[in-house]
């Protein structure tokens, strides 16, 4: 609270207090000395207490001014105080008008990130102002976007955007365990181990079979006649063969990455400010890559709602490459072992038997495989009812 210290003096000083107490002025840490009146009072009083003195012939003088109001009094004529003041004013206003951070609150199973990029399909990002946004379209395009979710709400609070939202309820687990079924052959193979859980074997050990013949049975006949059928399951592991062939030429067209075009742009709360003066941005094209790093700013180890962000925009074109006979039979190679890793990792490989082809256009790889894994598959068992 703003106030000052005066004093008082003159012949009438007794009228003059009395005046003060009539029309409200009230006087704090009054003293009386050699006739002189020292006392403070509030800042909003001076003009009553100015006029009472000049009519009481008292003169008055202001020994202090203390408070905010005397503190800034001296900025009044100062643009550059002013304009700050509209300036931060306006920044406060800015950070709260757009999403500076995105709150999600009841995703279990949904992953947070796949709710904040079906969101930045819809053109939710962080930057964008809230004036904008379709809160009801919104909704009903996130429940199309992300199917697990049943209900979801978004509002704001300040800067936040939050994204209430339930999850449906899962159905309750199948059991299919109960539907008749067969195991059936997946390929053709020798039959090496056999392990029944349930159902009936038609096959044994050392036995040739072809793809989709029946191993082990899930129907029974009893001695009156009636056909039972089951849910037949065992794992049956076999020997069979798998062929590898790929063909690259000398000459091929591959993509290459051309001129890369770097921006620097300061991210505030969400909001990007662009720093690189005189930077374009390239019209969006398939054959432009974009890439971003992000470099959050601290201070006193907190991190601060700012950040570096450096957005990398490069062309990417084709080139006409000549490759040697040794770059293609390493190519195959590779190619080769990634075909084993994806289609048989889980079977054992007992031998192979590689053979390179070289023409004027390129090489050609063939590789004959044997392999060892489970060769059995579940095939279910359709009944006609009559």
């Amino acid at each position: 609270m703003a106030y000052i210290r005066f004093t008082a003096a003159g012949e009438q000083l007794a009228a003059f207090r009395d005046a003060l107490r009539r029309n409200g002025v009230a006087c704090r840490g009054q003293q009386i000395s050699g006739g002189v009146l020292t006392a403070q009072t509030s800042a909003g009083a001076v003009k009553m207490l100015e006029a009472l003195a000049e009519y009481h012939e008292i003169k008055l003088s202001i020994t202090a001014r203390r408070g905010l109001r005397f503190r800034l009094a001296p900025f009044r004529k100062r643009c550059g105080f002013l304009l700050g003041a509209v300036c931060g004013a306006w920044f406060l206003w800015w950070c709260n008008a757009a999403v500076r951070s995105i709150e999600i609150t009841g995703n279990q199973r949904i992953p947070e990130k796949e709710i904040i990029r079906a969101l930045a399909e819809l053109g939710v990002s962080y930057g964008v102002p809230f004036r904008d946004l379709p809160y009801q379209y919104l909704e009903q395009q996130m429940r199309l976007a992300v199917h697990d979710i049943e209900w979801i709400t978004m509002r704001h609070e300040g800067g936040r955007l939050i994204v209430d939202l339930t999850e449906e309820r899962l159905p309750p687990e199948m059991h299919d365990r109960r539907i008749p079924c067969n195991v059936i052959a997946a390929e053709t193979a020798q039959i090496t181990g056999m392990d029944i859980r349930r159902g009936f074997a038609v096959k044994q050990i050392g036995d040739t079979v072809h793809a989709g013949e029946l191993l082990i049975t899930g129907a029974q006949t009893d001695a009156f006649g009636i056909c039972k059928y089951y849910h037949a399951e065992g794992i049956v592991t076999g020997t069979y063969f798998d062929t590898f062939e790929q063909t690259l030429p000398f000459v091929s067209e591959i993509p290459v990455r051309a001129r890369t075009r770097t921006e620097t742009v300061l991210s505030v709360f969400g909001r990007r400010i662009p720093l690189t003066l005189g930077f374009a941005r390239p019209e969006p094209d398939a054959n432009l890559i974009y890439e971003e790093d992000s470099e959050p700013l601290y201070l006193f180890q907190r991190r601060l709602p700012l950040a570096l962000i450096r957005c990398r925009y490069t062309v990417q074109e084709t080139a006409i490459t000549v490759f040697s006979e040794d770059e293609i039979r390493s190519m195959l190679e590779e190619s080769a072992a990634r075909y084993v890793q994806n289609f048989h990792a889980d079977d054992t490989l007992i031998s192979k038997k590689a053979e390179f082809s070289r023409s004027d256009l390129g090489i050609s790889l063939k590789i004959n495989y044997v392999f060892e894994g489970v060769i059995g598959k579940s095939s279910e068992i359709f009944v006609k009812l009559s």
